[in-house]
């Protein structure tokens, strides 16, 4: 395991140090800062990770089904895999996530549809340890926006480490070093065909926000 693994704790330091303070965080100690980490890291591990459809924490899950009839009018439900961040990317009937589910309805942690076999292609939390450097490096710089104000109390810090993590208000959070990233990860990724993408726009009828990022 190498010495410079990118663990929750270095990332923290980083974020201290983008606000000029001590990189004296340690995941063990109960202290204030600790405190106050434990408030705003879920906050922008949410906002990091819901800014785009990142490939680096997709995983496609073989959907469970349930054993009980449906009481919705639909032939089966499945549950949604554990652990996933937000709903699901894309709901399919194939592995590949290439045949999309045309009639569904996604209730709590509940999928119904007509197929008798489901995938789902989600979001899943992983540890920093999995993170690209990139984004650690932009999440970093993200949570020290939201670090400023408790512990330095200046407000324009807090907007100068905002719009270096994603952007000033005007990018919608395009911006910055995750901005970047996502233009990247975008360039990386292959394009739905036309054959695909139409089918999608033509035949969608369940109640899903389906992504064009897959």
């Amino acid at each position: 395991m190498a010495d410079s693994e990118i663990d929750k704790a270095m990332i923290v330091n980083w974020a201290l140090v983008e606000l000029g303070l001590a990189p004296n965080f340690s995941i063990d100690e109960e202290t204030k800062l600790g405190g106050l980490v434990d408030i705003f890291w879920p906050r922008a591990l949410a906002r990091s990770f819901g800014l785009h459809d990142w490939t680096f924490c997709r995983q496609t899950f073989l959907m469970t089904r349930q054993e009980a009839t449906p009481v919705t009018g639909y032939t089966y439900g499945f549950d949604l895999p554990g652990g996933i961040i937000g709903p699901p990317l894309k709901l399919t009937s194939d592995a590949r996530c290439t045949v999309p589910l045309r009639d569904f309805t996604l209730e709590g942690k509940t999928v119904f549809c007509n197929e008798p076999v489901a995938y789902a292609r989600c979001k899943v939390a992983l540890d920093p340890v999995a993170w690209p450097p990139q984004f650690a490096d932009g999440f970093a710089t993200l949570l020290a926006s939201y670090l400023a104000i408790p512990l330095t109390q200046d407000a324009e810090l807090k907007a100068d480490k905002e719009a270096a993590a994603i952007g000033t208000p005007a990018t919608g959070g395009s911006g910055g070093i995750l901005g970047r990233f996502i233009a990247q990860d975008r360039a990386g990724s292959p394009v739905a065909s036309p054959a695909v993408s139409d089918a999608l726009d033509g035949g969608r009828s369940g109640s899903y926000p389906w992504h064009g990022n897959w």
